[in-house]
């Protein structure tokens, strides 16, 4: 006799397979995870998986937490906005107003630290 299972511990027991639904019951909890960890570790195929609203509400404000524009540092990514455009120099070296616009506009989408 066989029998199938979609859930599974692998021998050894470093790895269990979830392939049906694991369901957590009101009151229960899960240790050893965090919102932070599941958002470090978001890959593309998430995007495609259904949450419920609360779960999506829930991952929307730890992503919007933790991807601002007050968190990026030279090091670390953050969520800014498009850099206002600014025209091309016309000579061959830019004017001191040329760059300044550049500056300026880098530092108003959150991509330069304005350096006060």
């Amino acid at each position: 006799m066989s029998y199938n299972t979609k859930n599974y511990t692998e021998q050894g027991g470093d790895k269990t397979v979830i392939g049906g639904t694991l369901a957590i019951e009101a009151g229960a909890s899960v240790t050893g995870i965090t919102t932070a960890t599941i958002v470090d570790n978001l890959t593309s195929d998430d995007a495609t998986k259904a949450l419920s609203a609360k779960q999506g509400k829930a991952l929307k404000t730890a992503v919007d937490a933790k991807y601002t524009a007050a968190n990026a540092t030279e090091a670390a990514a953050g969520l800014v906005k498009m850099a206002a455009n600014v025209a091309l120099a016309v000579g061959e070296a830019p004017t001191k107003a040329e760059f300044n616009a550049l500056i300026t506009a880098l530092i108003a989408a959150g991509l330069m630290d304005s350096g006060d």
